[in-house]
């Protein structure tokens, strides 16, 4: 193909990117429920509640989320999949309330692996926002290594069904989930990654416990599971019995495809900081963005983020001509997360050298602190990175397994 044919193609599909981009801001600006802090998601109270899900069903219904489902499940006909990443970008540029990470995962998770039956009673009630969902796989001494989980189903003495028993940790969204997906051990004589099964089931089942775990940024995100002899039944499965390592590694893959979005959140976080370092006075009186080697460490900064955005802009141009590769996800999201930590240690850098912060920047130094606290969570969730780093040694250069 002659070299300005796709050139003059890709343009075209700027145009159409740049005018969806302003058809989602302007929705934004006129539907979006803000959100309080940065990671923060549990609702404040009742109302915060329903405001939250109502937004989440209007991004449904005005076909920006799920518009890549097929369409007979209300999928959008020409639906592209930069779209995705544009409504994520526009969402943090708006400091709107985004999607629940695990109501994606367990969109795709249904669609790739669901019965019949489970996406006609499932998918639309997270069309509207009638089920939250949350993840069931981290255990307290498995950590990013999943196929160490002990969590243990075991048939029924009745053969109808399982009964699950034992712990999850760091469940986002639990306290207020109405599903769950679960990851449990269904036989502990094969291989480990073999003998794993996936189940979608209600937070309301009896013998499950739910205890948020208030963390150092003050909030409760984050859930300790409990599961007591839980019954669960063959309706269920999500996908094969023994097949749940397939379920969950396709739909973190999907999660994590999101994360370059966040691209425009290093975006905002540097101008904070360069704000910061415009109020931050020294002993001397002096603002610290006068000092040489503050202004060399944002230079630095400013690299950095220009990095990010590049990965991520390289990754969204293959997508556009279908030449996605799949450690895209992988190599945003470790980038981002990274930096993401980078920055907010050069924050709390600025905020201990100076003798006093301009009462006008007093939100700035909020939100670094809310950061800092914050930030080394985004390193482990969706794949620590320890984990990622070997995704992408394996997917992109090819290495071997350690």
């Amino acid at each position: 193909m002659p070299a300005d044919v796709d050139t003059g193609r890709q343009a075209e599909a700027r145009d159409e990117i740049d005018a969806y981009r302003r058809e989602v801001r302007a929705f934004i600006a006129e539907h979006g429920v803000r959100m309080p802090a940065e990671g923060v998601r549990v609702p404040r109270d009742a109302d915060h509640e329903r405001r939250i899900r109502a937004w989440l069903a209007a991004l449904y219904a005005a076909g920006h989320l799920g518009a890549g489902w097929p369409v007979r499940w209300g999928g959008r006909a020409g639906h592209l999949p930069v779209h995705d990443l544009v409504l994520m970008e526009e969402l943090i540029r708006g400091d709107a309330y985004r999607p629940i990470d695990q109501v994606m995962l367990a969109a795709h998770s249904l669609l790739e692996f669901g019965s019949e039956a489970q996406r006609r009673e499932l998918l639309p009630k997270i069309r509207s926002a009638e089920h939250v969902w949350c993840q069931l796989f981290s255990e307290p001494e498995a950590g990013s290594d999943l196929a160490a989980l002990r969590t243990r189903a075991r048939p029924a003495p009745d053969g109808d069904g399982w009964l699950v028993s034992g712990q999850k940790i760091w469940s986002t969204d639990a306290q207020w989930a109405d599903m769950g997906t679960l990851l449990a051990r269904t036989d502990p004589d094969v291989a480990r990654h073999a003998g794993i099964t996936a189940f979608v089931i209600p937070m309301t089942l009896a013998g499950l416990d739910i205890r948020p775990i208030r963390e150092m940024t003050g909030h409760a995100e984050f859930c300790e599971v409990f599961l007591d002899e839980v019954r669960v039944g063959p309706e269920h499965v999500l996908g094969e019995v023994g097949g749940g390592w397939q379920v969950v590694t396709s739909g973190l893959a999907s999660e994590r495809a999101f994360v370059g979005a966040n691209s425009v959140q290093l975006e905002r976080m540097f101008t904070d900081l360069v704000a910061l370092a415009r109020a931050a006075r020294f002993a001397d009186g002096t603002a610290a963005i006068t000092h040489e080697d503050i202004q060399a460490k944002l230079a630095g900064a400013l690299v950095r983020v220009e990095e990010v955005r590049l990965i991520v802009r390289d990754a969204v141009d293959r997508i556009l001509v279908d030449e996605e590769h799949p450690s895209d996800g992988p190599v945003g999201k470790l980038a981002y997360t990274e930096l993401n930590v980078a920055l907010t240690e050069l924050a709390m850098e600025i905020i201990d050298s100076a003798v006093v912060v301009d009462d006008i920047a007093a939100e700035v130094v909020a939100r670094w602190h809310h950061n800092f606290l914050w930030g080394r969570a985004l390193t482990i969730s969706g794949g620590a990175s320890e984990i990622i780093r070997g995704l992408i040694g394996r997917q992109l250069l090819g290495l071997p397994r350690a």
